[in-house]
């Protein structure tokens, strides 16, 4: 294992990140989004060795996420004496995760035209006829959206009032690149899940996880082992607040949605109840006692 000379830092910024409330909920799922990203460029790229990010800390004042890139390869010597004679691969595929935030932010999610450059590149002119000139590799994944779906994850935790920003940041060779996201450009990273169908209403049952209070989501724990998010979707959800301390089990009733395998991806909630222990189980409490 060999670590690549590339230090990656994904930074949320905000009020909730400055009065440490921002929950972990929120950054997880950045994580993942980050991750997947590096990942399918990684196997795009069709490099001869693999690639690890690993979290090494977590700055405080912004929420600064600290990762370093690990190089899995075998210990052949021209192994490495070639590894050390590539420009690092870790920096090249974070370049490619910042042109495709570059070019979603030049478009803004609107109509747009492209042509070919003296060079073989791409030039993207955007409705306010603007040009940026992009390599053909970050047009492709553009065009593509491979990575879509997972930018939208990066950008999910930003929140009018509560978190402002989000920033990549990658130093590498003596440089620093960066690219950031406002909470007022992440309508263009916003992708729209279709659930494969929907539920009638049904009743769950299972342990809440989390709460965040200022979203009124969270995850639920359904007695099979699998953990679901949910949200209130009531007028008044801080009625529900106290099923949140609640031990036991409960069941809710609830709307779910399933994903293209037919699983329960998310549920909004609308009536939570106490599950009470049997009779058995009541009768073995009381025996204990005795």
């Amino acid at each position: 294992m060999l670590k690549d000379d590339i230090q990656i830092t994904l930074r949320y910024k905000g009020k909730e990140v400055d009065d440490g409330t921002m929950s972990v909920e929120d950054f997880i799922p950045a994580l993942q989004g980050f991750a997947s990203a590096y990942g399918k460029i990684s196997l795009l790229k069709e490099l001869d060795y693999q690639h690890k990010l690993r979290i090494t800390g977590i700055q405080k004042g912004s929420l600064d996420i600290l990762l370093e890139v690990w190089k899995a390869i075998g210990e052949n010597a021209q192994q490495l004496q070639a590894l050390g004679a590539v420009t690092a691969g870790g920096a090249a595929i974070v370049m490619l995760i910042l042109e495709v935030i570059k070019m979603k932010k030049h478009v803004e999610d609107k109509p747009y035209t492209e042509k070919i450059s003296a060079t073989n590149s791409i030039i993207i002119t955007n409705s306010q006829n603007i040009d940026l000139e992009f390599p053909l590799e970050v047009f492709n994944l553009f065009k593509d959206k491979l990575i879509d779906s997972d930018l939208a994850k990066l950008v999910k935790p930003l929140e009018k009032d509560r978190i402002d920003k989000t920033e990549i940041i990658a130093k590498y060779d003596g440089k620093t690149v960066s690219q950031d996201i406002s909470v007022s450009e992440k309508p263009y990273f916003d992708t729209t899940i279709v659930d494969a169908t929907q539920t009638k209403e049904v009743w769950l049952n299972g342990k809440f996880n989390s709460l965040t209070k200022s979203t009124n989501k969270g995850f639920l724990n359904l007695t099979d082992g699998t953990r679901v998010s949910y949200q209130f979707a009531i007028e008044k959800p801080e009625n529900f607040y106290k099923y949140f301390i609640y031990n036991g089990l409960v069941k809710v009733r609830c709307i779910a949605h399933l994903d293209e395998n037919l699983r329960v991806s998310s549920i909004d909630i609308y009536e939570v109840q106490e599950i009470q222990p049997s009779l058995l189980e009541e009768k073995n409490i009381k025996n204990d006692k005795d």
